[in-house]
């Protein structure tokens, strides 16, 4: 990878923001895309939920009704995911088998998470990966990912929590076991913020061009400021309304 196109924040509804991180990685796939960091924000609020999840097992659907909290199926796994004004997501979408990245799973999270926390260690946060796919400061969680390789080419999607908004969190139904494995009675328990952490509100933007600038030498690529092309966009409004469905969201 000579090259990383990077698409700078703006916020999006999530039936969108999921289009077209899929279109992007269709078009990578097929060759007609180079690889690219998508930098994002959340609006409204939704939840996110693992493409291989039964949606009702692990979100309060009439808590979110009642909050106007939007709810969307990822096509990446992992768990599910509350999204609030506070958060940056990136996705970032290689061409599989470009060497960059490694053919593992395993690998490919720690490749792909080491420019992040970089960017928080440059922030004045002492962050650490930990397997499968978090990123940890002194054992809470700041920043989580979830991964798919499909179309040709391998789609990562992550957050960082910059804020939250934690009265939203009964919108999630996580399960005790599994935040017990975490080491944390429930799920305000196991995540923190960087407004926590150094006790100041950051700017998205600014934070996402750090994370940029450290894809960029983690990867030894050159960054290129761009823009999605009229093919990505034009992929967007059919694959949004698959992702507004209820046959999407309730597959399982």
């Amino acid at each position: 990878m000579d090259r990383l196109r990077v698409i700078d924040f703006a916020a999006g509804d999530p039936f969108y923001n999921m289009a077209l991180d899929e279109a992007i990685a269709r078009r990578i796939g097929s060759g007609r895309g180079p690889p690219t960091l998508r930098l994002y924000g959340w609006s409204p609020s939704a939840v996110s939920i693992g493409y291989f999840q039964e949606v009702r097992e692990e979100v309060d659907l009439d808590f979110c009704r009642s909050k106007g909290v939007e709810v969307v199926r990822r096509l990446t796994g992992g768990g599910a995911v509350i999204h609030t004004e506070g958060e940056l997501t990136y996705s970032f979408a290689v061409k599989e088998g470009d060497p960059a990245v490694p053919k593992d799973v395993q690998g490919s999270y720690a490749r792909i998470c080491t420019p992040i926390v970089a960017a928080l260690r440059r922030l004045g946060v002492d962050a650490a990966f930990r397997p499968i796919n978090d990123i940890e400061v002194q054992g809470r969680k700041v920043s989580g990912s979830a991964q798919t390789r499909r179309f040709g080419a391998v789609l990562q999607h992550g957050t960082l929590l910059l804020d939250m908004d934690f009265a939203l969190l009964p919108a999630l139904t996580v399960r005790a076991e599994k935040l017990k494995d975490k080491g944390a009675a429930d799920v305000r328990g196991r995540v923190t913020t960087l407004k926590e952490i150094l006790r100041r509100d950051l700017n998205k933007e600014r934070v996402g061009a750090l994370v940029a600038e450290e894809f960029g030498r983690g990867f030894e690529c050159e960054l290129m400021r761009g823009s999605t092309s009229k093919e990505e966009e034009g992929l967007v409004p059919e694959l949004a309304e698959r992702y507004r469905s209820r046959e999407w969201l309730f597959r399982r």
